[in-house]
């Protein structure tokens, strides 16, 4: 009741089936009620008694000719809540017509603000995804060790400044670089430690590349098990770094109250890597394949 009251618009609290109670219970109810449980949130003219099915008896004449009472339903006892809901159309009719139209209007904004967000937020989730993709892509195909995650890391840029413009956010590249460097120390031991492992895989990745003429092209199998596994770890990661500037960009470029790493912790604490990870293995070697071929 109180969550009607606040909304603004006219009130009736009607009590049901008085046909049930007798006088006295009922009018006991009725002040019960005015007195105690309502009476901070209606005026005693706001409450209406009704019967919207009342039950009345009815003698019934049997065919053996016995006189028989029975309860039959009777006509509503509704004239006091017509009249009540005349008077406050009577009174505040226009108002309720555009205190409705405002609502409605609102509901309706309302509705359109959180469509417009679904989109832009798929649209950021394709964003960051093709990222995932490019720079896991770009990372399997580079032998030459630091320079495939200087190349990936360009890739991370490209992606941070394209979901500013989605949000309509200015950003240049080097506020780009700044906001990734910012996410990289705010990650952290996660953040070290995925550079440690890519640059390990990217070392013994170079090496096997290396030898492929000298080995007869038998180690091209282990190399591209190794960069499959570098590209989808450091894929992992980008989709974490895309995830992050969503919602730090989403937020108006700001972290809020609780600072850079409580967000990235929470971002980080949902996502699914194995799941992430299987994904971009799959979508990896499809890739390959195709190059390959």
């Amino acid at each position: 009741l109180s969550q009607l009251r606040a909304s603004g618009k006219p009130m009736l609290l009607v009590l049901n089936k008085i046909d049930q109670y007798p006088d006295a219970d009922r009018m006991a109810i009725y002040r019960k009620i005015r007195d105690e449980r309502v009476k901070q949130l209606l005026s005693p003219a706001e409450i209406v008694m009704v019967a919207a099915s009342p039950l009345v008896s009815v003698a019934v004449r049997s065919p053996n000719g016995n006189i028989q009472v029975k309860r039959r339903r009777g006509k509503p006892q509704i004239e006091d809540l017509k009249l009540k809901i005349l008077e406050i159309l009577h009174r505040e009719g226009k108002s309720l017509v555009a205190l409705n139209t405002m609502l409605y209007a609102d509901e309706l904004n309302e509705n359109l603000v959180n469509r417009k967000m679904k989109i832009r937020d798929d649209s950021a989730n394709q964003i960051i995804w093709k990222a995932v993709i490019t720079k896991a892509f770009v990372i399997a195909l580079n032998p030459v060790t630091v320079v495939d995650i200087l190349t990936a890391t360009v890739v991370d840029v490209v992606m941070i400044l394209t979901l500013s413009r989605l949000y309509g956010i200015a950003m240049t590249e080097q506020g780009a670089v700044q906001l990734l460097q910012k996410i990289a120390m705010s990650m952290g031991g996660i953040g070290a430690s995925e550079l440690l492992a890519n640059l390990g895989l990217s070392s013994l990745k170079s090496i096997l590349g290396i030898s492929a003429p000298v080995t007869g092209g038998v180690s091209l199998a282990p190399y591209m098990s190794v960069a499959i596994t570098q590209a989808s770890v450091a894929g992992v990661s980008g989709y974490g770094i895309g995830q992050i500037t969503k919602t730090y960009l989403a937020n108006g470029a700001s972290w809020g109250e609780d600072g850079p790493k409580a967000v990235v912790r929470r971002i980080l604490s949902s996502l699914d890597e194995t799941s992430i990870l299987h994904r971009i293995k799959g979508e990896l070697r499809a890739r390959l394949s195709k190059v390959e071929g």
